[in-house]
């Protein structure tokens, strides 16, 4: 029997989709009170892995669900997002990010970035058992033949991951085939117009379905991670960082397992280190929405051996989220160079207008923006009091930042002021895809004594 872990239950900050279509989900506070993630190290189970608690207490028993395909929040999350968002933000489930290949093998990046759409896809659809079709558009940015893209899907197909948490109500060590099928044409032309058709397994979907928790990945930022250690450390982030308690300690070898290291490879922690966590939490805090840091007076050593890592996960201020915003937007060549600072930064590169951007990318344009009007003598106390809205189309089909101020008076300052240098950053910082702003007064107040008395 597992023992009871001394480790704080860690209770995440969920956050959920907003449109019409949240209407439809679970408060998720209702869910943040009683679930929680809780890793357990590989000694506590039979056999080596990952525990992942779902109940949240200290108790090691779990409870079944009431059916054997209830959906759980995460499908439910999935649909919605994709509704909302297409491809912009994908949802995994949080078993999945913490599961990892089995029989010491790993997945290439073409193929771990190809497997994030296709949950997201399945999920679109509650994780139905059906063959699915991805449109090969989306995953051709990281794809330039269609002989790598099939070569990615085959990769997928012929690989297990090791899940351990609770299945069916009991605590498992589970061995998950990941696609039962996929289609291959005979003849591979080189076009975006064929699509990529799959099944998953399901025992997979089974996962995903009845799953509680989740990560909300951003498209645009995975595409551009360059590792895998990356990115599984950015997936596991996006799980965390908004939670109250987002640390998480990891023995090596569980570390290892998550981050995908090939077995036998970088035995002594230091190479470790330096080779594969070093270089992924470089990547991850320059192109993610939290940093990560891995603190030595937390690492626990048995003599002058590293047993034990802490990994703490913080979300990034508005600074911070400003300069993300603009080094997601600078050409990836030179990146390497400006995270190891051995180049001075450079202003944003002019890059192709981009699909409107979803309400995460507007806020963080909007923090860019906020520090290029300062430089513009605009005062502050304005930009504070301005907040984003949303971002649409005009009738003629151009793109517009709408503000909300948070007082009349501003919204008339800032209209008359400073509309053309707020129109001019806008369009320099998305290289012409947002040319316009919008300045909205707050709504008024109806005056309840100034309405006529009701007559006799």
């Amino acid at each position: 029997m597992a023992r009871k872990s001394d480790k704080p239950v860690l209770r995440p900050s969920v956050s959920m989709p907003a449109g019409p279509a949240a209407d439809r989900l679970v408060s998720p506070a209702t869910v943040a009170t009683r679930d929680a993630l809780m890793p357990y190290r590989p000694q506590d189970v039979a056999g080596p892995g990952i525990v992942i608690d779902m109940d949240g207490g200290m108790d090691t028993s779990v409870p079944a669900l009431a059916e054997e395909n209830a959906l759980g929040l995460t499908a439910k999350v999935a649909a919605a997002t994709f509704e909302r968002d297409g491809y912009k933000h994908l949802i995994k489930a949080a078993e999945a990010v913490y599961s990892y290949p089995a029989n010491g093998s790993r997945l290439s990046l073409p193929a771990q970035k190809m497997l994030n759409f296709m949950i997201h896809l399945a999920g679109s659809q509650n994780f139905a058992n059906k063959l699915y079709r991805l449109p090969k558009k989306v995953v051709r940015g990281n794809h330039k033949g269609n002989e790598r893209i099939f070569d990615a899907v085959k990769e997928i197909y012929e690989s297990s991951l090791v899940v351990i948490g609770p299945f069916r109500g009991r605590r498992s060590r589970a061995e998950l085939r990941i696609l039962s099928s996929y289609v291959r044409p005979e003849e591979e032309i080189e076009s975006d117009s064929a699509d990529i058709h799959f099944q998953f397994t399901d025992a997979f979907l089974e996962l995903q379905r009845a799953s509680k928790l989740w990560a909300r990945l951003s498209g645009p930022a995975m595409v551009k991670v360059t590792s895998t250690y990356a990115l599984k450390l950015y997936e596991i982030g996006m799980q965390r960082y908004q939670m109250d308690f987002p640390s998480l300690a990891l023995d090596i070898d569980t570390l290892r397992r998550l981050l995908n290291v090939p077995e036998g490879a970088y035995k002594d922690f230091g190479i470790l280190r330096t080779r594969t966590i070093d270089r992924a939490i470089a990547e991850v805090n320059q192109l993610a929405p939290f940093r990560v840091e891995m603190p030595e007076a937390k690492m626990v050593r048995r003599g002058r051996k590293v047993e034990e890592v802490t990994l703490d996960f913080f979300a990034k201020d508005e600074d911070e989220v400003a300069d993300t915003f603009l080094e997601r937007e600078r050409h990836s060549v030179g990146r390497r160079a400006r995270r190891t600072g051995k180049v001075e930064k450079l202003e944003p590169a002019v890059v192709e207008a981009t699909p409107l951007p979803d309400a995460d990318d507007a806020n963080a344009l909007w923090a860019a923006a906020r520090h290029a009007l300062l430089a513009k003598n605009v005062p502050a106390p304005l930009l504070r009091d301005l907040e984003v809205e949303r971002i649409e189309e005009t009738a003629r089909g151009e793109r517009r930042l709408v503000l909300v101020a948070g007082h009349p008076a501003t919204a008339q300052t800032a209209r008359m002021n400073h509309e053309p240098s707020i129109r001019s950053v806008l369009v320099s910082l998305t290289s012409g895809s947002i040319t316009g702003v919008e300045i909205v007064a707050p709504p008024r107040r109806k005056d309840r004594a100034a309405d006529p008395a009701p007559s006799a």
